[in-house]
């Protein structure tokens, strides 16, 4: 099956035309954001975390922050997590007819969706091509349909109307895209519970989930735990050939952590929201893109 819902056009502009809310929501916490056509917030942007919290305990969460912020009724941007999709990134002949190239997509789409036990839900996008192109660039993303479906429907049983439902890697690559970022770039996205390394090139995609429990470690107060993770970066730049990384997420908000980081990784810059909280990194880049006309 074909995804209902919009792939990301990474090389679009965003064109901001109204107010857009965006929601981020995960199994331990949930984000809300809306900015209005000046890319301001509309309300002082919500993080909750959940993860101790059942369905019902949830639902509440949700309805109490839908009916303050009177989002009901309203579109939103949203996405699914790193783990519940993959991107793939592939390169075909550009002497190849358009039939030959629909199937040689299908089938390479098969070929992937016949490794995943559950049922899935994709997308394709061709990316733009450059003058001495000897290859037509093709992102495909694949995810799984319960967790898709199970998303929508979360959103819908609180009143919201999703109108888009991204993947997680694209709407990193997204915001390095509206930024302009010159290519290639790699950004180091660290969330509470995860880190994302994200490399985007014009004739290449990767990315890596690192396993770095960051609210953990500043619980815990353990430096081996950030020694850990940043070795394990230091080994995924080399192995990928990557030279320097924007960082982005809640941990550029943490000094002594960020000069930790910055002391031992090569960062090239540092990816601030001027209005909003680094936390909102992902609700942000959402929020822009619900904007497009």
């Amino acid at each position: 099956m074909k995804f209902a819902l919009q792939l990301p056009d990474l090389g679009r502009l965003f064109r901001k035309t109204k107010t857009s809310p965006a929601v981020y929501l995960t199994d331990k916490l949930v984000r809300f954001l809306e900015l209005d056509t000046e890319g301001k917030p509309t309300f002082e942007p919500v993080e909750v975390f959940w993860e101790h919290e059942g369905e019902e305990g949830r639902k509440k969460i949700l309805t109490s922050i839908v009916e303050t912020n009177k989002l009901k009724g309203k579109e939103v941007s949203t996405c699914i997590t790193v783990d519940d999709g993959i991107l793939k990134f592939q390169k075909f002949p550009i002497a190849m007819s358009k039939k030959d190239l629909m199937e040689a997509i299908d089938w390479y789409i098969r070929s992937e969706t016949q490794q995943i036990k559950e049922e899935t839900i994709y997308d394709y996008y061709f990316l733009e091509k450059d003058i001495d192109d000897k290859y037509i660039k093709v992102v495909i993303t694949i995810a799984r349909k319960s967790s898709v479906e199970r998303l929508s429907q979360i959103l819908k049983s609180v009143g919201l109307q999703p109108k888009i439902i991204d993947y997680e890697i694209v709407v990193i690559i997204n915001y390095g895209l509206h930024s302009k970022l010159p290519p290639p770039f790699a950004i180091l996205y660290v969330d509470h519970y995860e880190g994302i390394l994200t490399y985007y090139g014009k004739n290449t995609i990767s990315y890596n989930k690192i396993d770095f429990n960051y609210k953990y470690y500043k619980e815990a107060n353990d430096p081996t735990l950030l020694d850990t993770f940043l070795i394990e970066v230091r080994n995924l730049l080399v192995i990928n050939e990557i030279s320097n990384v924007y960082l982005a997420g809640p941990i550029i908000s943490d000094e002594m952590t960020l000069e930790n980081i910055m002391m031992n990784l090569p960062v090239l810059g540092i990816l601030d929201l001027e209005e909003v909280p680094p936390a909102f990194f992902l609700p942000y880049t959402l929020a822009l893109r619900g904007m497009e006309e």
